[in-house]
């Protein structure tokens, strides 16, 4: 498999034979939301804050399938994407409102396991914030696990803190490689994402794993940066977290 990060928690993945772009966010520097930051040098900020690794054609070529996980403005954005890409959504509900934007090739996990080809996707359980209003707030989000024959299992969090949804998930998969969304990412009403120790705790959970870090240095509400996982990672002596840049491909 080959793991590309693209911007925040936009991510070009090889796998199987089959080439999946995952939660894209297209759109130009700071053109889009604002987030009720907790920080405040960073109130009224517009996100993106960073720009693409490279132009939309580039990352759009070869991909047979976008998966998304939730539909938060720096999670699915309609720019650039073609109207006859094939979009596959956690829930019927998300494939609908995906619809109304003019993709018509928007299919929905009818149940927990989806098959294209030889990759099994198995959808998985997250919960978006450390407190019940978050969570309530955020609304319903998901995770996936890929397996495919020849192919190490990836576990993609999502839009999650570390509970016990996650550690089930490491437990009854086993995964080889697991992503992270883990720019601790804040609001008034309390933390959304992953942060320092839910990382430390995956590790734990997953010592057989490859951790790699996304959803970073794009968005306004986010309390930790690339430097400061880098940094954790050597104090911790985490040695098999992974922390890609924009446009840096990781192969597993």
């Amino acid at each position: 498999m080959y793991i590309q990060q693209i911007r925040n928690a936009t991510l070009k993945i090889m796998y199987g034979g089959i080439t999946f772009l995952v939660d894209p966010w297209l759109q130009e520097q700071g053109t889009g939301f604002s987030a009720k930051a907790v920080k405040p040098e960073m109130q009224e900020i517009k996100c993106p804050m960073n720009a693409l690794p490279d132009s939309p054609e580039n990352i759009l070529r070869n991909i047979d399938y976008c998966l998304v996980t939730h539909l938060h403005f720096d999670h699915f954005s309609p720019d650039y994407l073609p109207q006859d890409l094939r979009i596959i959504a956690q829930n019927r509900m998300d494939a609908e409102k995906i619809r109304e934007m003019g993709f018509e090739n928007t299919v929905a996990f009818e149940s927990e396991l989806l098959t294209i080809g030889g990759v099994a996707i198995h959808k998985t359980k997250a919960i978006h914030g450390d407190n019940d209003k978050v969570v309530e707030k955020m609304g319903e989000v998901c995770g996936y696990v890929f397996e495919a024959p020849g192919e190490k299992c990836l576990y993609l969090a999502a839009d999650t803190i570390f509970c016990s949804e996650v550690e089930q998930t490491i437990r009854k998969y086993y995964p080889e490689a697991i992503i992270l969304n883990c720019c601790e990412a804040t609001t008034p009403l309390g933390r959304l994402i992953m942060n320092l120790s839910d990382i430390e705790k995956t590790c734990t959970a997953a010592p057989q794993a490859i951790v790699i870090a996304s959803h970073l240095d794009s968005v306004n509400h986010a309390l930790l940066t690339r430097k400061d996982i880098m940094g954790f990672a050597e104090e911790k002596a985490l040695s098999r977290v992974r922390v890609p840049e924009d446009g840096e491909s990781i192969g597993l």
